[in-house]
């Protein structure tokens, strides 16, 4: 599948994002990194990605606060990376518009599978 445009990857770990940007890249994937919610914002509103993999607790705030804002104007696909993992947490994140999410700590191989399912929703949105 190809995209037009980038992969936008909001995580402030930087072993994980080190991480999650090599096997994406190996994906062959654009991807245009984000430790903080302020450079996700900014990213964004330079050019929307394709598709968005969020990581919910941020430094500089909430990533729900994120997915409501990106919401009002786009329905980009977002998995949503949290170490929170109750049916509560779950139920939040599809509730403010994630499309998938995933527990933190991950298998690298269930992380791409769910990546591979993002980006095939992503390839549905821009036909």
């Amino acid at each position: 599948m190809k995209h037009e445009g980038y992969l936008l990857l909001v995580e402030d770990e930087p072993i994980v994002q080190a991480n999650n940007k090599m096997i994406l890249e190996r994906r062959g994937c654009l991807l245009r990194q984000a430790y903080t919610l302020k450079e996700a914002r900014a990213l964004v509103a330079e050019e929307m990605p394709f598709a968005i993999i969020l990581d919910i607790q941020l430094p500089d705030g909430d990533g729900f606060d994120f997915l409501y804002e990106l919401r009002k104007t786009s329905n980009v696909p977002v998995l949503v990376l949290t170490a929170k993992g109750t049916p509560q947490d779950i139920i939040q994140v599809l509730e403010a518009g994630g499309d998938d999410y995933l527990n933190k700590p991950y298998e690298l191989p269930i992380f791409l599978m769910r990546v591979e399912a993002l980006l095939l929703r992503a390839s549905l949105i821009s036909q």
